[in-house]
C-alpha cells in the first residue's frame, strides 16, 4: 500500500517562442508506503511509475498513458512527463502503445486529471494512488503550441502594418476576385510579368476584371474555347465568316437552340454539303419518312431506321413507334411482347379496296399470320387465282347406224353404206403454260420505317 504527496511544477520556459515550446512537463512527488516509511529512505531505489491522464476525476478510460523508471530517494522523485514509454493497450507516445502514437500536449484540453501508480517491488498488482490530481494553470502552457498556426479569422486587418504583406507572403491562388475591389488594380500597379498563373485563383478572373477589347485572338490557345465557355446567343451571324462552318467542325448535339441567336444562321453561313441527314432533327427525318412507310429497296440488309418486310417477330417495346402504327395488322407475334412485321417476300402489293368494288373478293381476304387483319383491311392477303371463264368447242363424229364411237380414237365403226350417225362430244383442251399467272417483274426487298 502506498500514499503519494505530490506537487506540480511547470517550467518557466513554457513562455519560449512557439518554435521552441517544449513538449515536456516537470513533475515532482514524495511517496511512502502504507506504514508511512518513505520509499528509498535507506538508499535510493529504482521503481516503475505509471502516469495516466484522464478527462474525469474518477472512473473512465485514460486518454494518455506512459511509464518511466524513476529513482526514488528518501521518498522523493522528479520526472519530465512526456519522456516515458507507451503501455500496452493504451494511447501513448511510443510502442507498445496503441497506434498511431500521440504526444502529451495533444490531450491537454478541457479538464485533465493525473493518476499515478508506483511499483512496490513485489509481484502484487499495484493500485492507482487516490485521489487523482487535476492539472491546472501552467500546464495549459502546452496550448501555446497553437500559436504555431493561426485559427481562421484570427488575423484582422488592424493587426497588419501598412505594406507588410509582400508578394512572397501570399500563397498561390489565395487572392480571389472577391478580395479585389472592382477597378482597384491598374496596369501601373503591376510590374511586368509579375502576375503569373499560380497567383490567380481558379475562376478569379471575371468579366469585370478584364478591360474592354483586352483579350485578342492571339491570347486564346487554339481549341480551348469550348461550348460551355460561350454564353447563349453570344455568337451571331456577323461573327461567322461566310462558308466557314462545315459539318466536320460541329460536334453532333453540341449546338443547342439556346446557343444560336434568332435569325443568326442565314443561308450564306452554311457551307455546301455541310448538313447531312444525321444533322437533321428527328422530327425532320420523321416528316420525310414517317414510321410505317414501306418502300422498295435494292439492298440485302435494311439501312438504319428500317426493317426488312420478312414476317419476323420483333419487340413491341423496342419498336414502340412502329407498334403504335401497325399493331397486329400482320400478326400478333407471341400475343404479349412481340408483333409481326409484314411478310412481302414473293408478293405483289395491292391498294386496299375501301368499298370501291375493285376487289370483288375483299370480304374473303385472310390474315397473313395469326391475329392479323382479315377482310378489306391493311395487312390481309389473297392467294393467287384466275378469274372464272370458259372455252367452248365441239367435235362431231360419225358411225354406222347402230355402231359406236371409240374415244379417244374418235372413229366410228363402219362407214361404207352412207347411213352413219353423228355424235356431239364435249372435249377438254390440253394444258399449256407455266407455274403461275404473272406480269413481267423484277425482285426487290420491301423495307418498313420503324
Amino acid at each position: 500500500m502506498k500514499t503519494l504527496l505530490a506537487t506540480l511544477a511547470f517550467a518557466a520556459t513554457l513562455t519560449f517562442a512557439a518554435a521552441d515550446t517544449p513538449s515536456l512537463m516537470s513533475y515532482q512527488g514524495r511517496v511512502s508506503d502504507a506504514a508511512g516509511v518513505l520509499i528509498g529512505s535507506s538508499s535510493p531505489v529504482n521503481r516503475t511509475v505509471t502516469f495516466k491522464f484522464y478527462t474525469a476525476s474518477s472512473g473512465g478510460t485514460p486518454v494518455y498513458v506512459e511509464a518511466q523508471t524513476v529513482t526514488i530517494s528518501a521518498g522523493e522523485f522528479s520526472v519530465l512527463l512526456g519522456n516515458g514509454s507507451g503501455v500496452t493497450g493504451f494511447n501513448g507516445p511510443s510502442a507498445p502503445a496503441n497506434s498511431p502514437f500521440i504526444n502529451l500536449p495533444s490531450v491537454m484540453t478541457g479538464n485533465v486529471y493525473l493518476g499515478v501508480t508506483v511499483d512496490d517491488g513485489t509481484a502484487a498488482v499495484d493500485a492507482e494512488i487516490s485521489p487523482r490530481q487535476q492539472i491546472v494553470s501552467g500546464a495549459y502552457s502546452f496550448r501555446s503550441k497553437v500559436a504555431e498556426s493561426l485559427v481562421d479569422g484570427a488575423l484582422s486587418t488592424n493587426m497588419l502594418a501598412d505594406i507588410s504583406v509582400t508578394t512572397n507572403k501570399i500563397g498561390s491562388n489565395q487572392v480571389t476576385s472577391a478580395k479585389i475591389a472592382d477597378s482597384n488594380i491598374t496596369t501601373t500597379k503591376i510590374a511586368d510579368s509579375n502576375v503569373t498563373t499560380t497567383k490567380i485563383a481558379g475562376l478569379a478572373v471575371t468579366g469585370d476584371k478584364i478591360a474592354a477589347n483586352a483579350i485578342t485572338s492571339d491570347k486564346i490557345l487554339d481549341g480551348t474555347i469550348a461550348n460551355a465557355d460561350i454564353g447563349n446567343n453570344q455568337i451571331n451571324s456577323a461573327k461567322i465568316a461566310d462558308g466557314s462552318v462545315t459539318s466536320a467542325d460541329i460536334t453532333d448535339g453540341t449546338i443547342t437552340p439556346a446557343d444560336i441567336a434568332d435569325g443568326a444562321v442565314g443561308n450564306s453561313k452554311v457551307a455546301a454539303n455541310a448538313i447531312d441527314y444525321a444533322k437533321l432533327a428527328a422530327a425532320v427525318q420523321q416528316s420525310l419518312s414517317p414510321t410505317g412507310t414501306i418502300v422498295a429497296f435494292a439492298g440485302d440488309n435494311a439501312p438504319d431506321g428500317w426493317l426488312l418486310c420478312n414476317g419476323a417477330t420483333v419487340s413491341r417495346s423496342t419498336y414502340s413507334a412502329l407498334w403504335g402504327i401497325i399493331g397486329t395488322r400482320f400478326g400478333y407475334g407471341d400475343n404479349s411482347s412481340t408483333f409481326h412485321l409484314p411478310d412481302f417476300r414473293g408478293r405483289f402489293l395491292r391498294g386496299r379496296d375501301n368499298n370501291t368494288g375493285r376487289d370483288p373478293d375483299r370480304g374473303a381476304r385472310t390474315a397473313m399470320n395469326a391475329g392479323g387483319a382479315a377482310g378489306d383491311a391493311v395487312g390481309s392477303i389473297q392467294g393467287d387465282e384466275l378469274r372464272s371463264h370458259a372455252h367452248n368447242y365441239q367435235d362431231v363424229y360419225f358411225s354406222e347406224n347402230g355402231g359406236t364411237v371409240t374415244v379417244p380414237n374418235n372413229r366410228g365403226s363402219g362407214d361404207t353404206d352412207g347411213d352413219n350417225k353423228g355424235w356431239d362430244i364435249t372435249r377438254t383442251s390440253y394444258g399449256t403454260g407455266g407455274n403461275e399467272t404473272r406480269p413481267l417483274n423484277a425482285n426487290v426487298n420491301y423495307i418498313i420505317k420503324f
